[in-house]
């Protein structure tokens, strides 16, 4: 009986850990941890070198703990919008795995309301205006718009592009600053795109 106890056990031990290694800590309620930035270990390009790093930007939205991951892909002397990134056509927002945005307690992104929760951000950029999506579908693949995938969206918010004076290299995602946020900046080739930040808001607004 001690010994059926014990494989028991370890094999709990061995689900929980596996589903670390591919989700990090995920199923885990954001607001005890939001836990880490991890590849996709499901994928094979996981296990080969990366051109696209994966970033961690972690900061203040009020009392809100907030985090971002995304793959940072670079130009290379590549056409990015309204070439690489076609216009009109939906986009991860970045490399390999889904854009993600964890936050510990609810925040208003533009004008759309957040709670406590994961989700991920893609966007189907324009030469004027953007649309960024928010979906609670973090284990997809980052271009998988799949049906599921958009079902579980919350919500989208339109934002305008500005030209920057110089051209960014390798696509940046971060917040104006990490005491308390009140924006995210997103910046590649020369275009920028900035989302508004806000602690909390009514519930059920949208």
């Amino acid at each position: 009986m001690a010994l059926r106890r014990t494989w028991v056990v370890a094999g709990l031990g061995i689900v929980l850990a596996g589903t670390w290694v591919v989700t990090g800590i995920s199923l885990v309620p954001v607001g005890l941890a939001i836990g880490p930035c991890l590849r996709d270990w499901t994928s094979p390009s996981s296990y080969r070198p990366r051109a696209s790093p994966l970033a961690t930007e972690r900061f203040r939205v009020g009392e809100a703990t907030v985090q971002l991951c995304y793959g940072r892909p670079s130009m290379r002397g590549r056409k990015v919008f309204g070439g690489l990134v076609p216009y009109d056509s939906l986009w991860r927002l970045g490399a390999n795995e889904p854009t993600r945005l964890y936050t510990n307690r609810a925040l208003r992104l533009g004008e759309l309301r957040l709670e406590a929760g994961r989700y991920a951000l893609y966007a189907r950029p324009g030469p004027a205006w953007w649309t960024v999506y928010v979906t609670r579908s973090i284990r997809h693949w980052g271009n998988d718009f799949s049906p599921g995938v958009r079902a579980r969206e919350v919500g989208h918010v339109v934002v305008p592009v500005t030209e920057l004076a110089q051209p960014v290299e390798t696509l940046a995602i971060r917040p104006d600053r990490r005491d308390s946020a009140t924006a995210i900046h997103i910046a590649w080739e020369r275009t920028g795109v900035t989302i508004p930040l806000e602690p909390g808001g009514r519930s059920g607004d949208r």
